[in-house]
């Protein structure tokens, strides 16, 4: 072999050596850039315990791809952080369950907010740990409301919609120019929430998919009969004029009532700062509780981790009392503790009208509604919505074709996750 050629050989061998994955390294897979901010969670830990970890930043992207491919090579992260629902991945067999670990450190689950801590269970076991979270509320425009003559704030959807009556202005060519609200506008849907309000179940005693209710059936004529008194092509034509930043439906001031979560005050600083608006509850349908959704941020440990304990350690650490706080202060993120017990103190209150927010995450629902077929839920859902507004067919028709296919991709991932379980 030529000297040449042994030099080129042994500068790959080095390079691979250098980036292969030592014995020693604990990995903390953070979705975005909590290592790029000034809290770095894996450098906070390594000063208190007696092994390291090492946080790295995984593109929101690609997070779940790289991390069910890491899962897939026997090679995954020794802790994650994510996003999508916990359920999606536990039936997937890619976490392991903590029941063990919190038994025997009488880990305190009561610390979190009882609809984010019931997100964590799947089949009687827990999967995770709750760590951060977003609260919706109603935003509304005070200048458009003083200009309307509004002195009263509303309460339920019937005041929404009387209040809409005397905000929505058309110019001189009969186009829609502004509008109090937009039930089929924002991330968190309005039927979505009137449905939960009316006590509708999603799934069924038998744990089928249950779409064609009267709950729905109401919840979807309240939100046809109020964009049809508008006018939909009307309606349509407002919303194509919608984007992002001052072009944003609510911060140009085209829609004078909308449903956002808690850091839109942020947006709205970034991009209207001198934007005079208020944060009230949800609105109630009839005598209904206001009803809110709430996703999660949360810490898993992958299947085929080397030494699952001191996984735990570090999940059990970035989730206590104190790191949580020192999260709160030293990161501008505009999230909520999942920690209830630093969720109720006043030093974590840097959200405008966070008390408002606060309320409404504890009347909050989770969004993950059928775990084992969320996307194809969701995907459904949004359609049957855009039928309902844009054809001619009955509301019934629409929620049974939707309930059909969304049962159908229940079954076969069912058939699926008893394939992956069966022993």
């Amino acid at each position: 072999m030529a000297l040449k050629d042994f030099i080129i050989i042994f500068i790959l061998l080095f390079l691979i050596s250098c980036t292969e994955k030592k014995d020693n390294d604990l990995e903390y897979w953070s979705i975005g850039g909590s290592a790029d901010l000034d809290y770095d969670p894996a450098a906070l830990f390594n000063k208190n315990f007696n092994f390291d970890f090492k946080t790295i930043s995984i593109p929101w992207t690609e997070h779940e791809k790289k991390i069910l491919t890491s899962i897939l090579s026997g090679d995954p992260p020794d802790v994650i952080s994510e996003f999508a629902p916990l359920k999606s991945w536990a039936s997937r067999s890619s976490l392991l369950p903590l029941n063990k670990f919190i038994e025997e450190a009488k880990f305190d689950t009561n610390q979190f907010f009882n609809s984010l801590w019931k997100e964590m269970r799947w089949e009687d076991k827990i999967f995770g740990i709750p760590v951060n979270t977003v609260s919706y509320a109603l935003f509304y425009n005070k200048e458009i409301f003083k200009e309307a003559g509004i002195d009263t704030l509303p309460k339920t959807w019937d005041d929404v919609k009387q209040i809409s009556k005397k905000i929505n202005r058309f110019n001189s060519k009969g186009y829609l120019e502004r509008v109090g609200y937009l039930p089929n506008y924002g991330n968190l849907k309005t039927s979505n929430i009137i449905a939960w309000q009316l006590g509708h179940e999603y799934l069924d005693e038998k744990g089928a998919i249950n779409l064609n209710s009267k709950e729905m059936n109401d919840s979807f004529l309240w939100i046809k009969s109020f964009i049809h008194e508008i006018g939909l092509k009307k309606v349509l034509e407002l919303m194509g004029t919608f984007g992002t930043g001052l072009q944003h439906g609510f911060i140009s001031g085209k829609v004078s009532m909308m449903i956002l979560d808690s850091s839109y005050p942020e947006i709205i600083e970034k991009y209207n700062p001198d934007f005079q608006y208020g944060v009230i509850p949800i609105p109630s349908y009839g005598d209904s509780k206001p009803i809110s959704s709430a996703g999660i941020w949360w810490l898993g440990i992958p299947r085929g981790v080397k030494d699952p304990k001191k996984s735990w350690e570090f999940i059990s650490f970035l989730a206590g009392k104190k790191n949580q706080i020192d999260y709160q202060k030293k990161t501008e993120e505009s999230l909520f503790s999942a920690n209830k017990y630093v969720a109720y103190q006043e030093n974590s209150a840097s959200i405008p009208y966070y008390d408002v927010f606060l309320y409404m995450l504890e009347n909050s629902k989770s969004p993950n509604i059928v775990p084992l077929a969320h996307d194809k839920f969701w995907v459904e859902y949004h359609r049957a919505e855009e039928r309902i507004l844009r054809t001619e067919m009955s509301i019934k028709d629409i929620l049974i074709e939707a309930e059909n296919e969304i049962q159908k991709e229940l079954v076969k991932s069912k058939r699926y996750y008893n394939y992956l379980n069966d022993d």
